[in-house]
C-alpha cells in the first residue's frame, strides 16, 4: 500500500489558471546567458500583454542590479525547426550582438548605444577580436565591421537548395548542429558546412489560414531516400578563396559537429557513416594537406552523435563525451596515439559545461547520484575525486559562464515546483533569482517516486494522487508516456523534475496520473538504447504494458478504466501499444504520431531501424498501420496541420487505415500548428479537450 497523506482540497485548480500570461506558478525569468568573464548575465522575461515578444534584461555582479534593456520586436527565429542562441557576448564581455525581428544589432553590455548592422540575419558570431561578427543571410555567409557597418559577402552560391553555414532542417533536429560555421583563433579564416540539399525532393506543408494560404516546400529526406551531401569547407578571409577540406558525399556520410585547433593549423570534424554505424574525429588542416585521424568509434547496431571535442591550449589533448565503456562518459584524449583517459564515473554525463584549464577541472551536467537525479560536478583533468556540486535528489540543471565563479541553476522535484538561484563553484550562500509562488492553497496532492517489476528489471515510474486520495476507493488512471530515444542530456520523463500542473488539476478531477518508461529509456547503460534496435514499438511498449499489470494489482486503481497518452514518440506509442495490445487499455489521445516509420526522416529512422529497403520486415512490425484491425477502445488523435516534424500524412493515413477497417477513431487539428501546440488559446483548447476526453472515456 503506497503511503500517500489524505487531506482535504481547499482550492481548485483550472486550466485558465496553469495556462495564462500570468500563470499561478509566475513568470520565471529565461534564456540565461553569461558574458565570457561572467561579470554580467542576460535574460529574458514575458512581455507586457499577452503575445507580446519577450523583454531582454541584464544582470551586472558588480552593482547587484538588473537593467531591462529593450524589448524584443519579434521571438519567432529561424527557418529550422531549433533553437538557435541568437544573443551573444563579444569575447571582452562588453557587447552583445542578437537577431531581432531579423535585424542584427548590437548594443554595450548596459544597454546602450543599440545599432542595426544588418537584416534578415542568422546565427551571429564575433570574430575572435570582436571587430567583426559573421552571420548567414539568404543561405551565404557574410562577415559585417562592427565599426563601419560594410558588409562583405564569403560565400556566393546560396540558394534554395544550397545552404552554406548554417544547419539545414535535418542536421539542426535529428543530428544536434546548433553552428554550421565558426572562426579560426587567429581570425583570418572562417571553417563552415555547405549543405546541398538538391537531391532531396520537397515536401508539401498547406498552411491554411487566410492571408497564409501557401504552400511551404519543405527538403525533408524520408527514410530510405537522398540525403544532403555535406562538405567541410573554410574561406581564407584575405584573399577569399574558398577550400574543401572534406566531402562527405561520394561516401553519403553525416557531417556534424566541428572545431579549430587553438593553433588554427586544423579543424577537428566529427564524421559518421549513413549506417550510423562508425565514427571518426578527423583533423583537416587548413592548408589542405592530408587529414589525420584521432578517435574511431562503432558499434554493432548504431552510435550516437555527441558535441564537438573540447581541444585543450596546449594542442596535446581534447576533451570528449563517449559511449564507448558502456556508459555515457568525458574523457581526455591525446589527439597524437588516440589514447583514451576516462574522467567520469559510472553514472552518464550528459554535457561537458565549463573547462578551468588553469585549475584543471572540468563542470558537467550528470546524473548523479542515480539515473533520475541531475547534477553539477566538478571532475579532475588528470583523473580523482569528484566534487557534487548540487547534492540532493532533484533536478538542478546549471548554466556557467566561461570564467568567474557565479553560476544560474534551477532546481525542480516532483514535490518541490521550480527554484532559480545564483551560486558560487566555491560554495556559501545562494542568492533567489525566482521562486515558484505557493501553491500550499491548492492542495496539489502527491506525486511518488516508484520502481514497477518487470522482466527487464525495475522501470522508473512516478504516481499523482489528490490530496483527498483515499486507499479504499478506486480511481480511473492516467498513463503519460514519451517511451522513445532520447539524448542523455534531456533525461526521460521519469527523471525527478516537477511534473508541471496539469497533472495535478487531473488528480483534482478524480484521475490518478501515472508516468513510466521502457526498459530501452534508462541512461545508466548504453545497451538500454540500443534495445530500439528494429523493435522500435514493440520494446518501447513494454513499459506501459509493465506499467499497466502493476496498476490492475493495486487494490485503489479500477482496471477497467485505464488511459493512455503521449505526444510525438508517446503518439506513436499510443497507438502502438493500442493496436498491438489491444484491450489494455480502455483509451487513448495521441498527439502527433508517426504512423509508419518510413514516413519519417532519414537520421533518425535509419539509426534505430536500418534502411527500409533492407529491413521491410522490422518497419512492417513496428508500423502502426498494419494492425489498424485491432484497435479496441476509444482513440483521439491530435495534430498541428503545419507539423514539420512528424507530417500531417501520419494522421492522415491513419485515419484511412481506421476507416478501412472500419474502426472509429476522434480526429482535431490544431491551425497551422507545428510539432506541438503554442500559445495561450492553443494550449487551453488542448488541456481542455483532453481533460474533457478523459472524462467521457474514463468515468462511469
Amino acid at each position: 500500500m503506497l503511503g500517500f497523506t489524505a487531506a482535504v482540497l481547499a482550492a481548485q485548480l483550472s486550466i485558465d489558471r496553469i495556462v495564462a500570461h500570468h500563470p499561478i506558478t509566475g513568470n520565471p525569468p529565461s534564456a540565461f546567458t553569461w558574458a565570457p568573464d561572467g561579470s554580467r548575465y542576460t535574460y529574458t522575461l514575458p512581455g507586457a500583454h499577452a503575445g507580446d515578444p519577450p523583454v531582454l534584461y541584464v544582470h551586472d555582479m558588480r552593482t547587484n542590479r538588473d537593467r531591462a534593456l529593450f524589448a524584443a520586436k519579434d521571438q519567432a527565429r529561424g527557418s529550422r525547426s531549433r533553437e538557435i542562441a541568437q544573443l551573444v557576448w563579444s569575447h571582452d564581455s562588453e557587447h552583445l550582438a542578437l537577431v531581432n525581428a531579423g535585424n542584427l544589432e548590437i548594443a554595450a553590455a548596459d544597454g546602450s548605444g543599440e545599432r542595426v548592422l544588418a537584416k534578415d540575419v542568422d546565427d551571429p558570431q564575433w570574430s575572435p577580436n570582436d571587430r567583426a561578427i559573421g552571420y548567414v543571410h539568404d543561405n551565404d555567409l557574410y562577415t559585417v565591421d562592427v565599426r563601419s557597418g560594410k558588409s562583405r559577402r564569403i560565400t556566393r552560391d546560396g540558394s534554395a537548395t544550397i545552404i552554406n553555414g548554417d544547419p539545414d532542417w535535418l542536421y539542426s533536429e535529428e543530428m544536434d548542429v546548433a553552428h554550421a560555421f565558426a572562426w579560426s583563433p587567429d581570425g583570418r579564416s572562417i571553417a563552415f558546412l555547405r549543405f546541398d540539399e538538391s537531391p532531396i525532393a520537397p515536401f508539401p506543408i498547406q498552411h491554411y489560414l487566410p492571408m497564409h494560404n501557401v504552400v511551404e516546400r519543405q527538403r525533408y529526406p524520408l527514410a530510405g531516400t537522398a540525403n544532403p551531401r555535406v562538405s567541410l569547407r573554410v574561406a581564407d578571409l584575405a584573399s577569399g578563396r574558398i577550400r574543401t577540406l572534406y566531402d562527405g558525399a561520394p561516401h553519403d556520410e553525416y557531417l556534424i559537429s566541428f572545431t579549430w585547433m587553438p593553433n588554427s593549423s586544423a579543424v577537428v570534424d566529427e564524421i559518421i557513416d549513413r549506417a550510423q554505424k562508425h565514427l571518426r574525429l578527423t583533423a583537416f588542416p587548413r592548408s589542405g594537406a592530408a587529414p589525420h585521424t584521432i578517435v574511431r568509434e562503432s558499434d554493432p547496431r548504431f552510435v550516437d552523435d555527441q558535441a564537438a571535442p573540447t581541444i585543450l591550449r596546449d594542442g596535446d589533448s581534447m576533451l570528449w563525451i563517449s559511449e564507448r565503456d558502456g556508459v555515457q562518459a568525458l574523457y581526455r584524449v591525446d589527439l597524437r596515439t588516440g589514447a583514451y583517459t576516462r574522467l567520469t564515473g559510472n553514472y552518464p554525463v550528459g554535457a561537458l559545461l565549463r573547462v578551468d584549464q588553469r585549475a584543471r577541472v572540468a563542470y558537467v551536467d550528470a546524473f548523479y547520484p542515480t539515473r533520475r537525479d541531475r547534477a553539477l560536478l566538478r571532475v579532475s583533468l588528470d583523473g580523482g575525486a569528484m566534487t557534487d556540486l548540487t547534492p540532493g535528489a532533484g533536478s538542478h540543471t546549471s548554466v556557467l559562464p566561461e570564467h568567474g565563479d557565479a553560476y544560474i541553476e534551477t532546481y525542480s522535484s516532483f514535490s518541490h515546483p521550480p527554484v532559480i538561484e545564483r551560486r558560487s563553484l566555491r560554495g556559501g550562500p545562494s542568492a533567489v533569482i525566482f521562486r515558484t509562488p505557493d501553491l500550499a492553497s491548492y492542495d496539489l496532492g502527491t506525486t511518488k517516486r516508484l520502481e514497477i517489476p518487470s522482466t527487464w528489471g525495475p522501470l522508473d515510474a512516478q504516481l499523482t494522487v489528490p490530496a483527498d486520495f483515499d486507499p479504499h476507493k478506486r480511481y480511473p488512471v492516467v498513463v503519460s508516456i514519451y517511451g522513445g530515444p532520447l539524448p542523455v542530456e534531456d533525461g526521460v520523463p521519469s527523471n525527478d523534475r516537477w511534473p508541471g500542473l496539469f497533472p495535478y488539476l487531473l488528480a483534482q478531477h478524480g484521475f490518478l496520473v501515472f508516468t513510466i518508461d521502457g526498459p530501452a529509456s534508462n541512461n545508466d547503460a548504453s545497451r538500454n538504447a540500443r534495445l530500439f534496435y528494429l523493435h522500435m514499438g514493440e520494446i518501447a511498449m513494454q513499459g506501459p504494458l509493465a506499467g499497466a499489470a502493476w496498476l490492475k494489482e493495486q487494490p485503489y486503481v479500477d482496471a477497467s478504466r485505464i488511459g493512455l497518452t503521449g505526444w510525438s514518440y508517446g503518439g506513436y506509442l499510443t497507438a502502438f501499444t493500442m493496436t498491438h495490445a489491444p484491450g489494455i487499455f480502455r483509451s487513448g489521445i495521441a498527439g502527433g504520431p508517426p504512423a509508419d516509420w518510413r514516413f519519417y526522416d532519414t537520421a533518425y529512422t535509419e539509426r534505430y531501424m536500418g534502411m527500409p529497403q533492407r529491413e521491410r520486415a522490422a518497419y512492417a512490425r513496428t508500423a502502426v498501420l498494419p494492425a489498424a484491425s485491432k484497435l479496441q477502445g476509444d482513440l483521439l488523435l491530435l495534430q498541428g496541420t503545419a507539423d514539420d516534424n512528424v507530417h500531417l500524412m501520419n494522421s492522415i493515413s491513419l485515419l484511412q487505415a481506421f476507416i478501412d477497417a472500419g474502426k472509429h477513431v476522434d480526429y482535431f487539428v490544431y491551425p497551422d500548428a507545428r510539432h506541438g501546440v503554442r500559445g495561450i488559446p492553443g494550449e487551453r483548447d488542448l488541456y481542455t479537450r483532453m481533460l474533457d476526453w478523459w472524462e467521457r472515456t474514463l468515468t462511469p
